[in-house]
């Protein structure tokens, strides 16, 4: 396949073709994404996946696959590790946050020990070593649909933190007796604070993972969202848990030890 300008290598592209007639075509039905910016290297990428009876959307960017995956649904993420606006780590792990039960197999040039972790932790499945012999990536995309196939690991029904309940499922926020059914955008928001509780989230983190897209450091969409919903959800330390700003950085849930070990159930479990 195709390489950073190099030829094509490992094994030629008439041999992928090869391999596409003897070993068969895959079981349809199954729809791939692939995250490549290298235009060759993706249409011959894309041009060997459809020959084994996958559907194939390619993009040429983080952001254009990121604001797809919010509406979109598809059974197997290919995404390089090194793309021009965010790296595949950050993609894999704003993906997560939408679709947490997507496959993924990751496409790098490098071996280091510490990166192929970084890599795992993030939520990849499995690597495959560029260049990229096209018999292996074979292989590796039939074994990571195979090991998802009937075990598909689903969205929580539920979140519960301190006096608060979350349910996605309808996008509504309890608190105590209290039910507020937010904007999705808003929704959304809430579900990567409270499943992220004392973690600082950037605003560069909120704004790819939420809308798709880099914001401008100057923009005040993040900060609009937040304050309104800080409003909405009346976060406060009073109830152990709030909202806080690191200017110029991002935001934090801060959720006191009681919030974290709460001591009963919220009141509206039923609704």
């Amino acid at each position: 396949m195709y390489l950073n300008g190099s030829s094509v290598i490992n094994p030629p592209i008439t041999d992928i073709k090869y391999l596409t007639t003897q070993k068969g075509r895959a079981v349809n039905n199954y729809h791939i994404a692939v995250v490549e910016d290298d235009p060759l290297f993706a249409a011959e990428l894309e041009e060997f996946l459809s020959g084994l009876g996958y559907g194939v959307t390619s993009y040429s960017s983080a952001q254009k696959f990121l604001t797809d995956i919010r509406q979109k649904e598809c059974n197997l993420l290919i995404v390089d590790w090194s793309l021009p606006d965010l790296t595949g780590i950050e993609v894999l792990e704003y993906a997560r946050k939408f679709h947490p039960d997507m496959p993924s197999i990751m496409l790098t040039a490098r071996n280091d020990r510490g990166d192929v972790i970084r890599g795992f932790e993030a939520g990849a499945d499995d690597f495959v070593s560029k260049p990229v012999d096209p018999e292996i990536l074979r292989l590796r995309i039939k074994s990571v649909l195979r090991r998802y196939n009937g075990n598909v690991r689903t969205r929580p029904e539920s979140v519960v933190l301190g006096p608060y309940l979350l349910r996605p499922s309808t996008s509504t926020v309890y608190f105590d007796d209290e039910a507020m059914i937010l904007p999705k955008r808003e929704f959304d928001m809430a579900m990567l604070f409270f499943t992220n509780p004392n973690r600082l989230l950037s605003r560069q983190y909120l704004a790819a993972t939420l809308w798709g897209k880099v914001v401008d450091y100057q923009s005040r969409t993040i900060d609009t969202h937040v304050a309104r919903l800080r409003k909405n959800l009346k976060l406060d330390p009073a109830c152990g848990i709030s909202l806080s700003a690191l200017y110029g950085f991002g935001y934090t849930l801060q959720a006191d030890v009681h919030a974290m070990n709460p001591a009963r159930e919220p009141l509206a479990m039923s609704a």
